[in-house]
Formats: structure tokens, C-alpha cells, sequence
């Protein structure tokens, strides 16, 4: 009788690295069959294959997660992902954080911009896009917070266990930057890419790493993504590729400043007590 054993692929023993080549596979594997389809055609991609690429980029961090939390903590795993993602008694100034922080500093750099500088800067107010930060944050934190970040802060502090989730986030996006802005940014577009990505996301992901070591809440992380997202989508400004990377640059810098003041203390926190069963990055321990 042929007896499977996932051990061979250390999925338990390198539960990180696990999740990481799972959700790459999944969101850039779709995204490639979807190019190939058309002859890895990169001009502008119509609403049904925004839509296909949209849905494979959430399947990929939810479906990893949720699939290495089943292979790792079984029906007990889940159910911990699930209490996780129920986490609401975290006190108003934990929600304040989550949902303010985004759209404050994004109103303070664009009227700042618009005063300063020209009023092409003005906030945009595309509120039909908001549902779109939702969704994102929805299915997205399932894998990033359910699933790798407290594995990362048993194994290092918030500041570090957000800086390198938060270097992956970004590059997770950079398939489909490139597929939908390397045509019109042409030698441009890496600079583009590290300055919304890289050097945004990154200290975004730090914020909502030391939040999420201080609560234990996955829908503290949710709503925080949820914010970013929708928020970017609602308020940003009709300006040129020139000047939208200017103001991004802006804002990049004080999140950079926010996350510095933020975990200017590593402490360990609730998280790390809350999912005792995690090892460092490469071990799972045994309850």
C-alpha cells in the first residue's frame, strides 16, 4: 500500500519557505498561464483578465495559508486562524491605528502637496474603489498575518519579522506591476516599482507586524490592510508618472519614520504567546 508522508517536502520542518514557494506558485504560475494564453502579449489586458489576475493574486497568500496552517496545525490550526481572525476586543486605539493611519498621513502629504507645490496634488475621491481595499485585505491577511507573521515573531522582533515579510509582500506584486505598467513606463518602471512596492509596503508591513505583535488580531491586520488599499485607491490624485512618484516618495518616507518610532522598543508581544506551537523560521515544535 503506497503510504504519502509530506515530510520529504518539509513542509512542517520549513513551514516559511513553504508558504512563501506556495503563494509565489499560485499568483505568479496563474498569472504566467493567463500571459501565456496570449502569446505573453503585454499591452493592456481587458477588464475579464483584470479580473483573473486580481482573483490569483488574493488565491495565492489565502490558499497557501490556509492549506500549510491545515498540513502543519491540523483541525486545531485552523480553528486558532479562525479565533485569530474574530480578535475585535483589542481596545478603540488599536482600531484608530489600523484604520487611520493610511488616509491621515495620505491627506497630510497630498495637501501638503497641493499647497506647496500645484493643485494637481488634490486628494482624488474615487469612493467605488474602496470595496477593492477590502476584498484585498480580506483573503491577503488569511496567509500574511494568519499564517507566516507569527511564525516570524517567535523567531526575531516586529521591526525585523516586518521587514522581511514586508520585502516579500512587495516583490509578490512585482509579476503583475510589470505586466500592467512595463509598456507604458518602459525604463521607468523599476524605479516605479521600488518606490510604490519596496520602499512603501515594506514599512506598512512593519507597522502592521508590531500591531499584530501587541494584539494577536488577524482582523486588526485586515482592517489595516483593507485601509492602505482603499484608501490609496479613493484619494489618489489625477497627476503624471513624474509626479505621482514624487508625492510617493513623500509618503514612503514617513512610513518609513512611523515604523522607525513604532518599534524604536522590540518587546515581545501578545502573538508570540499565541501561537505557542511555532518554532523559528525552519522548525515547527511539537505540543
Amino acid at each position: 500500500m503506497l503510504n504519502f508522508d509530506i515530510r520529504p517536502f518539509q513542509l512542517r520542518q520549513r513551514p516559511l519557505l513553504a508558504y512563501a514557494t506556495l503563494t509565489f506558485a499560485i499568483s505568479w504560475g496563474g498569472i504566467l498561464a493567463v500571459l501565456a494564453a496570449r502569446g505573453f502579449d503585454l499591452s493592456t489586458p481587458g477588464p475579464s483578465e483584470l479580473g483573473v489576475d486580481f482573483a490569483l493574486m488574493l488565491l495565492g497568500p489565502s490558499v497557501a495559508g490556509l492549506t500549510l496552517t491545515a498540513l502543519c496545525g491540523g483541525r486545531a490550526g485552523l480553528r486558532d486562524v479562525w479565533a485569530r481572525c474574530l480578535c475585535w476586543r483589542t481596545g478603540p486605539g488599536w482600531y484608530a491605528v489600523a484604520l487611520l493611519t493610511a488616509p491621515l498621513l495620505l491627506l497630510a502629504i497630498l495637501l501638503c502637496f497641493t499647497a506647496l507645490v500645484s493643485p494637481v496634488f488634490a486628494p482624488g475621491l474615487q469612493w467605488a474603489l474602496f470595496g477593492a481595499g477590502l476584498i484585498a485585505g480580506s483573503f491577503e491577511e488569511i496567509g500574511w498575518t494568519g499564517f507566516a507573521t507569527p511564525r516570524l515573531l517567535v523567531w526575531c522582533h516586529a521591526g525585523m519579522a516586518g521587514l522581511l515579510l514586508g520585502l516579500i509582500w512587495a516583490f509578490w506584486h512585482l509579476l503583475v506591476d510589470f505586466r500592467y505598467n512595463i509598456a507604458a513606463m518602459g525604463v521607468v518602471w523599476p524605479l516605479e516599482f521600488t518606490v510604490v512596492y519596496i520602499a512603501t509596503l515594506t514599512p506598512y508591513r512593519i507597522l502592521m507586524t508590531w500591531i499584530y505583535s501587541k494584539t494577536g488580531s488577524v482582523l486588526l491586520a485586515i482592517l489595516m490592510h483593507a485601509s492602505f488599499t482603499g484608501w490609496l485607491l479613493v484619494l489618489f490624485p489625477a497627476v503624471s508618472l513624474s509626479q505621482s512618484l514624487l508625492w510617493q516618495t513623500a509618503f514612503a518616507a514617513v512610513l518609513w519614520l512611523a515604523a522607525a518610532f513604532a518599534v524604536r522598543r522590540p518587546t515581545a508581544g501578545a502573538a508570540v504567546q499565541n501561537v505557542a506551537r511555532v518554532g523559528p523560521p525552519g522548525h515547527l515544535v511539537q505540543t
